[in-house]
């Protein structure tokens, strides 16, 4: 009789440090991830409106060059 008590497959079955720091990198990502996705939905939401004289530049700019191609 051996007095090594661990079978061979429950040596195969053992987690070392290297597999809990790769599960742990893992599971940043995935906790990145749930980040990025919550940001980009809350980016999606929102929505920008000119102002009334940056509209009327915009506008008067436009005149400005269709009047200059009409000459």
């Amino acid at each position: 009789m051996s007095n090594f008590t661990l079978s061979v497959l429950s040596t195969l079955c053992l987690v070392t440090k290297g597999d809990i720091k790769q599960q742990e990198e893992l599971s940043l990502s995935r906790e990145e991830q749930a980040n990025f996705e919550d940001t980009k939905t809350a980016l999606n939401t929102l929505y920008s409106a000119p102002r009334a004289t940056t509209l009327q530049q915009i506008f008067d700019y436009a005149a400005n060059k269709q009047n200059g191609e009409e000459k």
